[in-house]
């Protein structure tokens, strides 16, 4: 099965007919402030609000005119106060942020089951890192406040006093001393919702139900009045509705009739939670979800039948999580480095692809930047290069921008929607559709700029490929995308080339034709070779770049026409064990797909381990064919259908 999905926003709303170099430099460093000083002014904002309890006003009127420096956890948050999704944006993060991300990360994968472990990495995380920001200081404080209410349900002592104490202190971190007067006025990112809902949870612990309703409820409109994006909605309303859930079927938190009232809207909210997920292909928080909808009576859903398909999504989950010793009731941090490189690993790549030594790299073509030892240094981590110097050295290799950068040329969020809803349209073969958006999308850009070009070449490969026209058409269309960003490509070492999302595609896609082509030397070179990168990039955080597990479905359909399986059902779990310590799983089912697949081939030519793989197969099947209802996966559900006799004969 091919599998081509396209994950991505851009776009450039612009008149002009030819890109300046400079400014086009200059837009591309200055783009991410942009955005944020558009949308921040869309809000009626001030700079005061949206900076507030993150960094200083005169740092984030520097962030909004491209000329400063800031950490990936601060850029995402000020971004997600605005409930605007970071994705739209590729990162760059020095070695220290994304080991303090890693830690944090495991503190996530520990917190609530394993709360020994868990109190111990908190404990190490504040030692480690004595100087921390106040985001930092307030994911530690919530995820002991979730300790909190786990010891004390489980009778271990923890007052409610306490509980009430430390949720408080972590919303303090960042949140303005007012909130008590209302949330409507503040300027508010999931993870300070998070804070404000472990605070109600502590006021309901500790006999505070009424105060604990209304600031629960406050919770849960929020993003509704501040007209979030729904991708942002995910990340919160699951936690809302589950704790709601658990308010109302409290035999003593409201009595009667009141508790049936709270119980019956807790289903319509659970419900539209968990439609959020299943539209925005997330899994964050899932698991307790469905646990609470699963306690409730079929008669509260709109539909008789909407719990049996709830509770067959709480086994498939249950099944995979099993499967892979994944922890399905972990907490999350908010902040996601998928779309994230090490700014240190980026000037090693970038050095070596382009053959240069340290000696040399270290001159921007005027004066020394900083001394070889020092590079060295940066590019393993253990220093943080400035953003002037970053910017310094990249250059001669063709790279602009900053901290952050657009995924295209783009200060326009309604361009970046459009391209994420072709985005969408693709992964699902919706193509018609399409079609039609992309060409909407010709006209809000400006095809002059590289990204952009880039990008609608792109389009018109996959669709002419689609409609079954000429390979060798298809390949040199791809080439020539690819060639809009990656300069002189042809005989160099692709592998230490620092892929970013949309290559990471176009690259695979070449792959691909050059499989279908028949020239499977060409396609093992391409394949390789990003996934060679795709590792690099990710060693320091061991979380692979967007993009992966699409260019390991194209590597593993290559090496089904190679007929070479041996290990290849290992592979797919082992993307999937990395795909599910994403936000968003939504390939997740064409992954369960390719190992029932592989084990089926594998058990036919290893007959002694037939029943081995059968089991697998049948397993992987059927959590597909569940995975392909969550995900409303039209497409794939007709594939699996028709192929569902040759795994269950």
């Amino acid at each position: 099965m091919e599998n081509n999905r396209f994950e991505g926003e851009k776009g450039k709303d612009r008149g002009m007919k030819d890109t300046n170099e400079q400014e086009f430099i200059r837009e591309y460093n200055q783009v991410y402030g942009k955005v944020v000083s558009l949308e921040r002014k869309k809000r009626g904002l001030t700079l005061e609000q949206l900076s507030s309890g993150i960094m200083s006003r005169t740092a984030l009127e520097k962030v909004e005119k491209g000329a400063a420096q800031w950490t990936k956890v601060e850029g995402d948050t000020l971004m997600l106060r605005m409930g605007i999704p970071p994705e739209y944006f590729e990162s760059l993060a020095s070695g220290e942020d994304l080991e303090r991300w890693r830690l944090r990360e495991d503190i996530c994968l520990l917190v609530p089951d394993r709360s020994e472990e868990a109190a111990r990495t908190i404990n190490r995380y504040r030692l480690q890192y004595k100087k921390r920001g106040s985001l930092e200081e307030q994911f530690l404080l919530k995820a002991e406040a979730v300790l909190m209410l786990v010891q004390q349900k489980a009778s271990v002592g923890e007052t409610s006093s306490t509980i009430l104490d430390t949720a408080l202190q972590a919303v303090s971190c960042t949140v303005r001393d007012d909130w008590r007067q209302g949330l409507a006025s503040l300027c508010l990112s999931p993870g300070e919702l998070e804070a404000l809902l472990l605070v109600s949870a502590a006021l309901f612990e500790s006999g505070g139900r009424a105060e604990a309703w209304q600031l629960w409820e406050e919770v849960w409109n929020y993003p509704g009045k501040h007209k979030w994006k729904e991708c942002t909605m995910a990340m919160i309303l699951p936690q809302a509705a589950i704790l709601g859930t658990r308010m109302a079927s409290d035999p003593d938190g409201l009595g009667e009739p009141a508790v049936a009232r709270a119980i019956s809207s807790m289903a319509v909210r659970g419900q539209e939670a968990l439609e959020i997920l299943r539209r925005n292909g997330c899994h964050c928080y899932v698991l307790p979800l469905l646990d609470c909808l699963c306690e409730l009576d079929a008669s509260l859903f709109g539909e008789p039948e909407y719990l049996e398909q709830v509770t067959a999504f709480r086994q498939m989950f249950l099944d995979i999580y099993a499967w892979f010793g994944y922890p399905g009731y972990r907490i999350w941090q908010g902040i996601s480095v998928d779309n994230t490189r090490d700014a240190g690993m980026t000037l090693k790549m970038l050095r070596t692809f382009y053959g240069k030594s340290r000696e040399n790299a270290v001159y921007d073509g005027d004066e020394l930047v900083m001394t070889p030892r020092q590079l060295e240094r940066i590019e393993k981590g253990l220093h943080k290069p400035s953003y002037y110097n970053y910017g310094k050295l990249a250059r001669q290799y063709g790279k602009f921008g900053g901290w952050n950068m657009p995924l295209l040329e783009t200060d326009s969020l309604d361009v970046l929607e459009q391209r994420q809803l072709i985005s969408t349209l693709m992964e699902y073969k919706k193509w018609e559709q399409a079609e039609w958006e992309i060409w909407k999308f010709r006209s809000m850009v400006n095809a002059a700029y590289p990204k952009v070009k880039q990008e609608l070449l792109f389009f018109d490969a996959v669709m002419k490929k689609k409609k079954g026209g000429d390979l060798q058409e298809c390949l040199e269309m791809l080439l020539e995308a690819l060639r809009c960003t990656v300069p002189d490509f042809e005989g160099k070492d692709m592998k230490w080339w620092v892929y970013q999302r949309e290559e990471i595609m176009i690259a695979s896609n070449i792959g691909s034709v050059y499989r279908k082509l028949g020239n499977f030397d060409e396609a093992k070179k391409w394949f390789e070779a990003v996934l060679f990168s795709i590792d690099q990039n990710s060693f320091r955080t061991g979380i692979n770049h967007y993009g992966f597990e699409v260019a390991f479905e194209n590597y593993d359909n290559y090496l089904g026409d190679i007929h070479n399986i041996d290990n290849t059902v290992k592979v797919s779990e082992h993307i999937i064990s990395k795909l599910l310590l994403l936000f968003r799983i939504s390939s997740i089912q064409n992954l369960f797909y390719h190992i029932a697949w592989n084990a089926y081939e594998t058990a036919m030519e290893k007959p002694e381990e037939y029943a081995f793989f059968r089991q697998i197969w049948e397993k992987a099947f059927r959590i597909s064919e569940s995975m392909t209802e969550y995900m409303s996966d039209s497409f794939l559900k007709v594939f699996l259908e028709e192929r569902r006799a040759k795994y269950f004969s």
